[in-house]
C-alpha cells in the first residue's frame, strides 16, 4: 500500500514537472514570436495584414456566388506597381498601376473577379511604353481608369468571357471573349489567341496573336511574337512584331532583351521601332519586385530620331500565396 502511494506521488511529481516545463516552453515560444513580430518592419506587417484581407475578400465573394466558403486560395492576388519614367525629351514623370484577381473556386472554378488598370487601352499592339509619361505618381493614380469585370472560364473551349464596367463617368459596360490554344512542336511551344470585344462608347474590335518560344543553353529562352488588332473607333489596324531573349541570371533575377517593330494600316506601313533591356529582381520574399528598363525608341512622327528613356519601378504582390 505504501509502495502504491509512493508510486502515485512520484507520478504526480513527474506530471507537475512536465507541465511546468511545457508551460515554460510555450511561454518562451510565445515571447520569441512576439519578439520576432516586434522586430519586423512596418511594411512587412502591413503586407501581411493586406494579404490576409485579399484572402477574406476572395472568401466573401466565393460565399456570395456559391453559398460556400473556402479556407484560402493562392490564385487570388492584388498587384500594385509604381515608379518613374525618365525621358531624354520630357524629363521625369511617374505612374501607378493596380490589377487584381479574386478566384472563386467553389463556383466549379468557373468565375473570377478581375480588376484592371488603364482598361480603356484597347490594344497593346500600338503602345510604345508600358505606361504613359507626362504626369507624377499621384496624378497617374487619380487618372487611372479601372475595369471591374466578372470572368467566366470555359475550359472546354479554352476561353475566357469577361462581362464588366469601365469605371468612369458615365459608366461604360463591355463584353470581351478570348480563346487560347497551345501546341508543343519539338522544342518549340506555340501559343495562339483570338479575342473580340465591344465597349458601349469605345466601340468594338478584335485581335489575333501568335507566339513561339524555345529554350536554349541552360538559362536562355528565345521567342517571337506577332499581333494584329482592329479598332472600330479608330477605323485602324495595328500590327506588332517582337523578338526577345529571356536570360535567367539566378533564381531571383532575370534579363529580357527585346526588339519591337510597330506598323499601322490595312496595308502595313512602318510606324515605330524600339529596343530595350529589362532587368527584374525579387527584392524581398516572393512579393516585392524591382525593375529597371532602359529603352530607345524611333517614331515616324519624330522623323525616326532616337529617344531614350529609363523606367524604374517596384511591384508589390498581395494575397494568400505571398504570405
Amino acid at each position: 500500500m505504501i509502495e502504491r502511494i509512493l508510486g502515485r506521488s512520484r507520478a504526480m511529481r513527474c506530471m507537475m514537472i512536465v507541465g511546468l516545463l511545457g508551460a515554460s516552453l510555450n511561454s518562451a515560444m510565445a515571447d520569441s514570436i512576439a519578439h520576432e513580430a516586434d522586430q519586423r518592419e512596418w511594411w512587412q506587417t502591413t503586407h501581411e495584414t493586406m494579404s490576409y484581407k485579399v484572402g477574406e475578400w476572395s472568401n466573401g465573394l466565393d460565399a456570395f456566388f456559391s453559398g460556400q466558403r473556402h479556407e484560402s486560395d493562392e490564385k487570388s492576388f492584388v498587384s500594385m506597381r509604381f515608379g518613374s519614367i525618365i525621358e531624354s525629351e520630357d524629363g521625369v514623370s511617374g505612374f501607378f498601376n493596380l490589377d487584381a484577381r479574386l478566384h472563386l473556386p467553389n463556383t466549379e472554378n468557373r468565375l473570377d473577379l478581375i480588376i484592371e488598370s488603364d482598361a480603356d487601352e484597347l490594344t497593346q499592339d500600338n503602345r510604345l511604353m508600358d505606361n504613359e509619361p507626362g504626369q507624377n505618381i499621384l496624378q497617374s493614380a487619380q487618372n487611372t481608369r479601372f475595369a471591374t469585370m466578372l470572368r467566366y472560364v470555359k475550359d472546354e473551349w479554352n476561353a475566357n468571357i469577361d462581362l464588366g464596367l469601365l469605371v468612369r463617368m458615365p459608366m461604360d459596360p463591355f463584353v470581351r471573349i478570348k480563346f487560347d490554344q497551345e501546341y508543343v512542336l519539338g522544342n518549340w511551344t506555340v501559343e495562339q489567341n483570338e479575342s473580340l470585344f465591344s465597349y458601349y462608347s469605345l466601340g468594338y474590335g478584335g485581335r489575333y496573336g501568335i507566339a513561339a518560344k524555345r529554350p536554349f543553353a541552360d538559362r536562355f529562352e528565345f521567342g517571337v511574337e506577332f499581333g494584329t488588332t482592329y479598332l472600330e473607333v479608330d477605323s485602324e489596324t495595328y500590327w506588332r512584331q517582337n523578338l526577345y531573349v529571356n536570360h535567367a541570371l539566378s533564381d531571383i533575377s532575370k534579363l529580357r532583351y527585346q526588339i519591337s517593330y510597330l506598323q499601322e494600316g490595312s496595308r502595313p506601313h512602318a510606324e515605330s521601332f524600339l529596343y530595350f533591356l529589362e532587368y527584374q529582381r525579387i527584392l524581398y520574399g516572393n512579393w516585392l519586385i524591382g525593375q529597371l528598363k532602359p529603352q530607345v525608341t524611333y517614331e515616324r512622327e519624330n522623323n525616326y530620331q532616337s529617344e531614350a528613356s529609363l523606367t524604374a519601378s517596384l511591384e508589390v504582390l498581395l494575397g494568400p500565396g505571398f504570405l
